[in-house]
């Protein structure tokens, strides 16, 4: 099993009095869609009022990917049918969720995807 740390940004100043990091096992033979469905599937990112929270998923530092409150699925740089032990190789496998605001969530994306900075989440 791999075991993957995960963590996010709090929501709100309420929302940064406990740590909100944990992990999730999963066979290493998964892909990056298992991985975010069962963390969408454990309710671990808060939902926001107005229903739309944008969050940057960073892992090894890079920003890889955007989830979105309002979006099925995320969206990300790489092939989301990449194997886990393939895509996180050697390193440890940590996922950061990077909370930003309600920023329109295809434009961050865009701008992650051209590896450019995400525009200002204030």
């Amino acid at each position: 099993m791999f075991v993957i740390g995960i963590d996010r940004d709090s929501v709100h100043a309420g929302d940064d009095l406990e740590s909100h990091r944990t992990s999730i096992s999963l066979d290493p033979a998964v892909t990056l869609r298992t991985l975010f469905e069962a963390i969408q599937g454990m309710g671990y990112l808060p939902g926001i009022s107005g229903g739309k929270a944008t969050w940057i998923i960073c892992s090894s530092g890079k920003q890889i990917g955007v989830l979105a409150q309002q979006w099925a699925e995320p969206k990300l740089v790489i092939p989301a049918e990449t194997i886990l032990s393939q895509y996180f190789g050697d390193n440890e496998p940590r996922l950061l969720f990077r909370y930003w605001c309600q920023v329109d969530p295809d434009n961050v994306f865009s701008q992650i995807k051209a590896g450019n900075e995400p525009p200002s989440r204030f």
